[in-house]
């Protein structure tokens, strides 16, 4: 009669520390951290004016790619040196299954210059190679 009872109990406590462990992964995924990466987005193309006035923001638009679908912009990091910038996009996957496409992805970048002259903005399109702007402030 004890092992009977003592073999209920061994498999009452097995039960629930199998229950207890056993966590199903997907329902605590947390996409905010879990799912996120940065990597750079190559600008493929650029449409941009030649001339501005003095503190006249324009935009510019950037076409960038990414690798998949859960692709799209981060931010600009850019290096500037007088009239001379450098600017180079920062792409942002959110997501943990992502179409496996590679988008072209288009956003504005903003220029605007607070003296006249002749500025060149190198946009990187690739890890050695830039699409140039040249733009002349009045």
């Amino acid at each position: 009669m004890k092992s009977k009872y003592l073999n209920r109990i061994i498999l009452l406590i097995a039960f629930f520390v199998t229950v207890s462990c056993n966590k199903n992964d997907d329902d605590n995924i947390d996409e905010d951290s879990n799912c996120v990466e940065y990597g750079a987005g190559y600008v493929t193309s650029i449409n941009a004016p030649s001339s501005a006035m003095v503190d006249e923001a324009i935009d510019i638009e950037v076409s960038f790619g990414v690798s998949n679908g859960c692709g799209g912009f981060d931010k600009y990091i850019e290096t500037v040196n007088g009239n001379n910038a450098t600017i180079e996009v920062v792409a942002k996957y959110v997501g943990c299954i992502c179409t496996q496409d590679a988008p072209i992805r288009i956003v504005n970048y903003e220029f605007s210059a607070d003296t006249p002259g002749d500025y060149e903005l190198k946009f990187k399109s690739s890890p050695s190679d830039f699409i140039t702007v040249n733009l002349t402030v009045n």
